[in-house]
C-alpha cells in the first residue's frame, strides 16, 4: 500500500535518493555499537571482578555483523591497573569503531536535510574529541562512562547520541517508507519478506490494542546486508528497543532494556519455543552493571520452515505490549506482594492476553488502596502487603480478575466509574471470604472444645461405673493433641484478622473460647491423678453433673456460633431467635453451674477425708466451672457485636 504522501525518495534529488540505502548501513551500524558498547561495560566488570567468569559475547558479536574474532578475548584478558584505569586489549580499536558507526548513522540523517542533523553533528563533533584516548589498551573509568552512559544527568555520551539519533532514524524510515504493510513502515523488500512482516504485524496488532493509547510499538522493516530487518521501538524508553533478523529461517532477536527484570521477563514470553538465549551481561548471575546502562540481550530461534517461522514471529510481534510500563506495573504490585508473585501475576496476564495497562489506567495502586479501604473500613497504609489481608493466594487471584476485567471492560468502552465500582466490589468479595474462613476457623476451634467436654464428661461416667483403668490417661492424652490443634487455630485467626476490621472481634473472642477449652483440658488431666482406692461415688456423681451442664453448655456455644454467622451476613428473624435461645441457655447452664459447684464443696467436706481425693475433686471442679464462666463471657462477645451492628444499620 502507498503512503498518501510522497515519498521522499519520489520527491528528493539525485543525491536524496541515496537516502535508504544509508538507512540500512545505519542500522547495521547501531547494532554494532549495541555490541561494542556492552563489550566495553563487560570488560570492565570483569576487571573489577576477575573471579567471577563473564561471557566472551561471541553470539552478540557474530549476530552485530561483527568480523574480528581477536575481540572474543576482549573480556578474559581485561585487567584494572588502579583505582579508576583499566586494561582492555583493543580498546582504541573499539572506540574508533564506534565512532565509525555513529558516522554511518550520521550520514542518512544529514543527506535528508533532517533539521536535528546539524545539533547531532556538533554534539558528536564534541564527544569525539573527549573519547580518543592517546592509548590503545589502557582507558579510566571516566572515559568508559563518557561512552556508555545512559543518565542524562551525568552529561552527554556517545550511548545517549546513539539513542537520540536512532530515534531520529525511525522517524526518517517512516518518512521514506515506500509500502506500509499492516500499519509497519517498510522499504527495500523483498516478495518473500512480506509474508514474515504480515505475520510479525498479524500478533502485534492482535494485542496492540492493550496499550490503550500508550505510545509505542511503532514498527519498521527493511531488507539489509541480506537478510529481512524488523525493529520495533516498544514503548518510550530511549533504550527500549527490539531488532530482529530474519535469514533462511533464523530468527535472530537483538533485545535491550534498561530494567534487567523485563529482559527477563521477555525471556519467559516463549516458553512454547525453543529460543537460544545467548550468556549475555544481561543474565543475573553475571552481576548487574552500572546505572544508567541499558542490559543487551541477543536470542535465536531456528525455525523447522516458512510455516514455523511465520508462527514464532507471530507470537514476538504479540508479546510486545506487555512490556509497556511493564516495570511501573511490576512496582506497584510490589506493594501488595512479593517481588515474585508480582512478576508471576504480570506472566499470566501476558500469558492469557490480558496485559496490565488496563489496570494502570484505571488507577492502579491508588485503586487497590481504596478498594481496601471500603471493604475492610480502616486506613491501610501504602506498602502493606494485601497478602497479609486476605491471604497470598487469594491476592494473586484478585489481581489476575482486576487485570482482566480491567482489560474487557476498556476494550469494551465501558465507563471508567463502572469498572473501579465492580474492582471495589470484588474486593469486599474477597474481604467476606476472609470473614468466613475466620469463622470456620472458630467453628472448629468450638468443634474441638465440644469434643474435649464430652471426654471429660465421658471419663466421669467411667470413674462412676467402672471399666478400663487405663481410659483417664488416654483421653487426656487425647485432649492435650486436641488443645494443640486449637491453638494452632488461635495463632492461624490472629494471622489472618491482621487489618481487617474484624480483627479486635475475632481475636477477642477466640481467646475468650480457647479459656473454655484450656480448662476442660486441665480437668482431664485432673482425672488421671483421682486416687482409685479413695474415690467417693457421691463426689463423682456431682461432678458428672457438672461435666454434663458443661458439655451442653459448649454445644449450645457452637450452635449460637453458627447462628450468629448467619445474622452477621445477612440479618435473619428466625436465626436471630435462635441464637438468643443458645446464648440464654448458656447464662443458664452457667448459673446452675456454680449452684452445682457449692453442691460439690458440701458434699466433698462430709463424705471425704482423703486430702489428696479433696485436693483433685476441689480443682476438678473449679476448672469445670471457670470453664462455663468463659462459656458465658465467649457468648456475650457474640451477642454484643450482634446488638452493635443492630444499632449500626438503624
Amino acid at each position: 500500500m502507498l503512503l498518501e504522501k510522497l515519498s521522499i525518495v519520489e520527491e528528493l534529488g539525485e543525491k536524496e535518493l541515496l537516502v535508504p540505502g544509508l538507512l540500512n548501513s545505519a542500522l547495521i551500524a547501531n547494532n554494532k555499537i549495541k555490541y561494542y558498547f556492552t563489550l566495553l561495560q563487560t570488560a570492565r566488570e570483569k576487571a573489577h571482578h576477575p573471579e567471577k567468569e563473564y561471557p566472551n559475547l561471541r553470539m552478540e558479536r557474530i549476530t552485530a555483523g561483527e568480523n574480528d574474532t581477536s575481540l572474543d578475548t576482549v573480556v578474559s584478558s581485561a585487567m584494572k591497573i588502579d583505582d579508576d584505569s583499566y586494561l582492555i586489549p583493543d580498546s582504541g580499536k573499539i572506540i574508533s569503531s564506534i565512532l565509525w558507526c555513529i558516522d554511518e548513522m550520521i550520514r542518512p540523517l544529514v543527506v535528508s536535510f533532517r533539521v536535528d542533523a546539524a545539533e547531532l553533528s556538533a554534539r558528536l563533533e564534541k564527544l569525539r574529541s573527549d573519547v580518543i584516548s592517546g592509548n590503545a589498551d589502557l582507558v579510566n573509568g571516566e572515559l568508559i562512562q563518557r561512552i556508555t552512559s545512559g543518565d542524562r544527568e551525568k552529561g552527554d555520551s556517545l550511548h545517549l547520541l546513539v539513542m537520540d539519533m536512532h530515534r531520529a532514524l525511525n522517524q526518517l524510515q517512516q518518512a521514506v517508507a515506500v509500502e506500509v504493510i499492516d500499519g509497519a513502515s517498510t522499504y527495500m523488500l523483498e516478495k518473500s519478506d512480506r509474508e514474515m512482516v504480515k505475520a510479525f504485524m498479524d500478533g502485534l496488532n492482535r494485542t496492540a490494542p492493550l496499550k490503550f493509547g500508550h505510545p509505542g510499538l511503532e514498527t519498521t522493516a527493511t531488507r539489509t546486508d541480506g537478510k529481512l530487518l524488523i525493529q520495533n521501538d516498544i514503548g518510550e524508553t530511549d533504550a527500549h528497543v527490539i531488532v530482529v533478523d530474519v535469514h533462511d529461517t533464523e530468527v535472530s532477536i537483538t533485545y535491550t532494556d534498561v530494567h534487567m527484570p523485563r529482559l527477563l521477563f521477555f525471556h519467559s514470553l516463549f516458553e512454547g519455543f525453543d529460543v537460544d538465549w545467548a550468556d549475555t551481561v544481561s543474565k543475573p548471575a553475571k552481576g548487574a552493571l552500572e546505572e544508567g546502562v541499558y542490559h543487551l540481550s541477543v536470542g535465536i530461534y531456528r525455525a523447522s520452515d516458512n510455516t514455523d517461522m511465520a508462527s514464532f514471529l507471530r507470537h514476538l510481534g504479540s508479546r510486545l505490549v506487555f512490556l509497556i510500563d511493564w516495570n511501573k506495573a511490576r512496582k506497584m504490585l510490589r506493594n501488595f506482594m512479593r517481588g515474585r508473585d508480582a512478576i508471576g501475576v504480570l506472566k499470566w496476564a501476558a500469558d492469557n492476553d490480558v496485559g496490565h495497562r488496563g489496570f494502570l489506567i484505571l488507577g492502579g495502586e491508588k485503586l487497590v488502596f481504596d478498594s481496601l479501604e471500603m471493604a475492610s473500613r480502616v486506613p491501610i497504609h501504602y506498602g502493606e502487603p494485601l497478602s497479609q489481608v486476605i491471604g497470598r493466594e487469594r491476592t494473586i487471584e484478585f489481581f489476575q480478575w482486576t487485570m482482566k476485567r480491567a482489560s474487557s471492560g476498556l476494550l469494551e468502552n465501558q465507563a471508567h466509574m463502572l469498572l473501579q465500582d465492580e474492582i471495589k466490589t470484588e474486593m469486599l468479595r474477597y474481604f467476606r471470604t476472609v470473614q468466613q474462613e475466620l469463622f470456620e476457623l472458630c467453628s472448629e476451634h468450638v468443634s474441638f472444645t465440644v469434643e474435649v467436654a464430652m471426654t471429660v464428661r465421658d471419663t466421669l461416667v467411667h470413674l462412676l461405673y467402672g471399666g478400663e483403668t487405663d481410659l483417664p490417661e488416654r483421653s487426656s492424652r487425647r485432649n492435650k493433641l486436641w488443645e494443640s490443634k486449637a491453638d494452632d487455630i488461635v495463632n492461624k485467626i490472629r494471622s489472618l484478622s491482621h487489618r481487617t476490621e474484624a480483627a479486635a472481634f475475632f481475636v477477642d473472642f477466640i481467646v475468650m473460647a480457647d479459656d473454655v477449652l484450656d480448662y476442660l483440658e486441665e480437668a482431664s488431666y485432673l482425672l488421671t491423678l483421682v486416687p482409685a482406692h479413695v474415690r467417693s461415688k457421691k463426689i463423682i456423681m456431682e461432678i458428672s453433673h457438672m461435666s454434663e451442664l458443661a458439655m451442653e453448655g459448649c454445644q449450645e456455644f457452637l450452635k449460637a456460633l453458627h447462628s450468629f454467622q448467619f445474622v452477621k451476613n445477612s440479618f435473619n428473624q428466625e436465626e436471630m431467635q435462635y441464637f438468643l435461645m443458645s446464648v440464654t441457655r448458656i447464662f443458664n447452664i452457667e448459673e446452675d453451674c456454680d449452684s452445682a459447684l457449692r453442691k460439690v464443696r458440701r458434699t466433698i467436706l462430709s463424705e471425704s477425708a482423703d486430702h489428696r481425693e479433696n485436693l483433685v475433686s476441689l480443682e476438678l471442679a473449679y476448672n469445670i466451672e471457670k470453664s462455663t464462666n468463659s462459656l458465658m463471657k465467649a457468648a456475650l462477645t457474640l451477642r454484643g457485636d450482634i446488638f452493635e451492628n443492630i444499632n449500626v444499620r438503624r
